[in-house]
C-alpha cells in the first residue's frame, strides 16, 4: 500500500514538476490510474515521462488518484480527533459547549454546497500511519473504527460492513432498533476495554442505520459519511450505545435487531490532472453528481444478503443483525 503523507490528507497533494511542454488539464475520463492517464496522452506532445521527469510516474499517478483527487474525509471536519471522537459517540456535537447549530455548522456547509458533487475518500489519517503497523492493525492509516485493510491482523471489517446505532437525538427520535448485546473486547480502541460483555433489555431507545459495500467501491465513503455525520446534523443523532462505538465496521458494534440501511451512487464520473503552468506542479480534480438512497426499503442485514450472496459474508452477518 502506498504511504500516506501529511501532505496528502491536509491540502491537495502537488507531485513533480512537469516539463514545460506540459501545461493544462488532461481528461482521464471514470477512471484514475496511469493507465487511463497514459490513453489520455496518446498522440499528444506531453508524455508521462515529461509530464513527471522526476522519474516513479506509477507512484506519482497513484498518489495523485488515491489522495489528491478525491475529497479527503478529514476535509469535512477538519481534523483525525473530531473524527475519531465523533465517531465513537463524543465530540463537540455531543458534549461541546456551544449551541448544536454551532458546532454542526462546519459540516452542515460541506453538506450544502460538497456533498452531492464530491467523491468522499475512506477515512485514512497520517497519524495513524505509524502506529497501525506497529500495533497489528497493517500497513495503513484507517481509523481503527474502519480498518478495511484485508491483511491487518486486528480490526478488519471482514465483512464489508459498517453501521451507527445512536441513543439520542436534538430532534425527533426513531426508535428503530433493539440493542441485544455487545462484546466489548471487539472495540478496545473505542471503549478501552480488554474484555467484557454487555447484554442489554431491549428497552433502551436505539436508531441504528448501516450499509454495505462490494470490493473497490469508491462511493463507500460518500455512503459512510451519509450514514453517520450526515445523519447527526440533518436529523439530529447522536451519541453511543454505552461501551461501544457510535459508528464502526459491523464487527465491532453491538448485536442488534435491526437497522436501516443506506446507498450512494455517483454517475459523470470525470477526473482531471492539471498542470500549472508557471510551476508545473500536478494536481488531481474530480466532478461527480451523487445521489443518496434508502437500498430501495431493504434493511441492512437484507441488503447485506442481496449484495453478497453465496459468500461467507451472506451467513456471518447473522451473527450481527
Amino acid at each position: 500500500m502506498t504511504k500516506l503523507s501529511i501532505s496528502a490528507l491536509t491540502m491537495a497533494l502537488l507531485i513533480r514538476r512537469s516539463d514545460a511542454v506540459c501545461e493544462g488539464d488532461i481528461s482521464l475520463g471514470s477512471t484514475c490510474d496511469l493507465a487511463a492517464l497514459e490513453t489520455a496522452l496518446s498522440g499528444s506532445t506531453c508524455t508521462i515521462d515529461l509530464l513527471f521527469p522526476d522519474g516513479d510516474a506509477a507512484t506519482a499517478v497513484q498518489e495523485l488518484c488515491e489522495y489528491d483527487a478525491p475529497t479527503q474525509f478529514v476535509h469535512i471536519q477538519g481534523s483525525y480527533q473530531l473524527d475519531q471522537r465523533s465517531m465513537n459517540g463524543g465530540g463537540d456535537v455531543k458534549d461541546g459547549e456551544n449551541t448544536f447549530d454551532i458546532d454542526v455548522a462546519r459540516v452542515k456547509r460541506f453538506i450544502d454546497n460538497e456533498m452531492d458533487d464530491q467523491v468522499i475518500a475512506w477515512p485514512e489519517y497520517a497519524q495513524k500511519e505509524e502506529y497501525n503497523p506497529a500495533n497489528g492493525y497493517g500497513d495503513n492509516g484507517y481509523m481503527p473504527n474502519f480498518n478495511i485493510d484485508p491483511d491487518a491482523e486486528k480490526g478488519s471489517c471482514k465483512l464489508n460492513t459498517a453501521m451507527c446505532c445512536f441513543v439520542e437525538s436534538q430532534f425527533d427520535f426513531v426508535d428503530n432498533s433493539d440493542i441485544c448485546r455487545h462484546d466489548l473486547s471487539k472495540s478496545p480502541q473505542s471503549n478501552h476495554i480488554k474484555s467484557a460483555w454487555s447484554v442489554f433489555s431491549g428497552d433502551e431507545s436505539s436508531h441504528c442505520v448501516g450499509f454495505t459495500w462490494e470490493d473497490g467501491d469508491i462511493y463507500k465513503g460518500n455512503t459512510l459519511f451519509y450514514t453517520s455525520l450526515y445523519q447527526t446534523v440533518v436529523n439530529g443523532y447522536m451519541g453511543n450505545v454505552p461501551g461501544a462505538p457510535m459508528c464502526a465496521c459491523v464487527e465491532q458494534m453491538p448485536v442488534v435487531t435491526k437497522a436501516d440501511c443506506v446507498t450512494s451512487t455517483g454517475t459523470a464520473l470525470e477526473y482531471t490532472f492539471s498542470v500549472d503552468k508557471d510551476t508545473g506542479d500536478v494536481s488531481a480534480s474530480h466532478s461527480v453528481a451523487m445521489t443518496y438512497g434508502d437500498c430501495g426499503g431493504n434493511d441492512l442485514k437484507a441488503q447485506v444478503k442481496a449484495t453478497h450472496a453465496g459468500s461467507d459474508i451472506e451467513t456471518a452477518i447473522d451473527e450481527y443483525l
